[in-house]
């Protein structure tokens, strides 16, 4: 699934080509899962056609496209979904559920397991998607600190891993980089939240920011599906995220897989601390 790090990849190559643009046509498919969240669909096309794109925003793992009249246009990518901007003509297959057309380009939307979501909100109300409307702070600013870290973390039984997948808690943080972010401050995400030590939180709060920050300048990671707007793979690296048998980077050791929830989890459980 695109996390902060391939949403942000994109957000930023779309912005690009599209700020200051004015869409001349749009094309859905109205039998889409796609829409499942969005009622008003039949209608998307007409509403937004002749609008002209003020800015590409991101929250969380959400895509916000801001368009003249208070309109925002929400992409969510789900597990397998890709923004792709072209030019010329191209044939659609099953896999295309949406795409906007400008003066020189178009922008579609793929998705062949249909886990991603699109809707139409007006004046930035997204109480009806409580996904989006209930996240918490995101990781890269400064209200993801150790002090938010450690009141969410206290007396707290699950894994660590757990919380920081919690979009409440951290969003835009997934299964690949809490991995990354608990191998890079020593810490199993297994671990209960509640027995971490302050300066432990101290230490993956500030990781969690790096392992993102350097995740965003690689243009994210390609496990599987991910592509960036330009149809290119990202070149991030896991340091254990997939790595399961491999020697750890750091001491060498062995990474195991555990299951934490339904999710696998990758670390070294020679160099980070249960």
């Amino acid at each position: 699934m695109p996390e902060l790090p391939e949403v942000e990849t994109i957000r930023c190559q779309v912005e690009d080509r599209l700020v200051g643009q004015r869409i001349k046509k749009v094309w859905l498919r109205k039998s889409s899962l796609v829409f499942r969240d969005f009622k008003g669909k039949n209608r998307l096309p007409k509403t937004i056609e002749g609008k002209k794109v003020n800015a590409v925003k991101r929250r969380g793992k959400y895509l916000l496209i801001e368009l003249e009249g208070g309109l925002t246009l929400m992409i969510h990518l789900g597990m397998s979904g890709n923004l792709i901007v072209s030019e010329g003509a191209g044939g659609r297959d099953r896999h295309c559920h949406l795409e906007i057309f400008f003066k020189d380009f178009r922008m579609t939307l793929r998705d062949p397991r249909m886990f991603g979501r699109v809707a139409l909100f007006k004046n930035r109300d997204f109480s009806s998607l409580p996904g989006l409307d209930a996240l918490g702070p995101e990781p890269l600013s400064k209200d993801f600190n150790a002090e938010w870290l450690s009141r969410k973390f206290k007396g707290r039984k699950a894994p660590v891993k757990a919380l920081l997948l919690d979009q409440k808690i951290g969003a835009g943080i997934g299964n690949i980089y809490s991995d990354e972010a608990c191998h890079v401050s020593r810490i199993s995400p297994l671990r209960p939240a509640g027995k971490i030590k302050k300066e432990e939180i101290e230490k993956l709060s500030k990781a969690v920011k790096k392992v993102l920050n350097r995740a965003i300048e690689d243009m994210g990671c390609t496990i599987r599906d991910y592509k960036t707007s330009e149809g290119v793979g990202g070149d991030y690296q896991p340091l254990v995220y997939g790595r399961r048998g491999q020697r750890c980077l750091r001491c060498g050791g062995t990474i195991i897989r555990a299951r934490v929830g339904s999710r696998s989890s990758f670390y070294c459980p020679e160099c980070q601390e249960y």
